[in-house]
């Protein structure tokens, strides 16, 4: 069973990458969250793995970081939701989202979430009510003086690149505020923040 992979990445799509491990290419599913947090092709990446096995495929789906992972693999274990739903879910919020959504039992946030119907969204509550806690919630300045219109890019970039408003808001707000601030550095601390939800 591989657990985890370290290679470089040969190509990406919508919805998978293919990384070169000594020779050999693995096609690797991963959520939007990743995606846009992996490197440039032809560089290195190293990602936590869970193997799907099916009867006629293996699949493989890559993720950034251990939260990821586990909320993919307990989203799994809801009756209904497969690795592709799943994948749909983490690309849809982030794991700090989603798990807040869990444990407060809101059935309203994941509705938002494309391929979420209210009967799909109950039993997700259902079943991973008190598996899965709220992850810390901390204290988001308001963004600085004189600098409104680059957190506007920034937000405007990162909603451009799939990820929602909200998430765009909540991971801007935890970007270190500076004077010499510039809209690339914004919008990779931006993206830095949503990797690590």
């Amino acid at each position: 069973m591989i657990a985890h992979l370290k290679g470089t990445i040969r190509s990406k799509s919508a919805d998978h990458i293919v990384v070169d491990v000594q020779g050999v290419g693995y096609q690797i599913f991963v959520s939007l969250n990743t995606l846009y947090e992996l490197p440039p092709e032809e560089m290195e990446a190293s990602l936590h793995i869970h193997t799907h096995i099916r009867e006629e495929a293996w699949q493989l789906f890559g993720f950034l970081n251990s939260a990821e992972k586990n909320l993919f693999q307990q989203l799994l274990k809801v009756n209904g939701v497969g690795p592709k739903l799943a994948m749909t879910i983490l690309s849809g919020r982030t794991v700090h989202e989603i798990s807040q959504a869990i444990a407060g039992q809101e059935a309203a946030l994941l509705k938002t979430i494309p391929g979420i119907g209210q009967k799909t969204a109950e039993r997700i509550l259902l079943d991973l009510k008190g598996k899965i806690g709220p992850a810390a919630a901390g204290n988001f300045p308001q963004m600085p003086p004189g600098k409104g219109n680059i957190f506007e890019e920034a937000l405007s970039a990162l909603t451009h690149l799939g990820y929602t408003r909200p998430q765009a808001e909540l991971a801007l707000s935890r970007v270190e505020k500076r004077e010499a601030l510039v809209l690339k550095e914004v919008i990779r601390q931006g993206l830095k923040n949503l990797a690590r939800n």
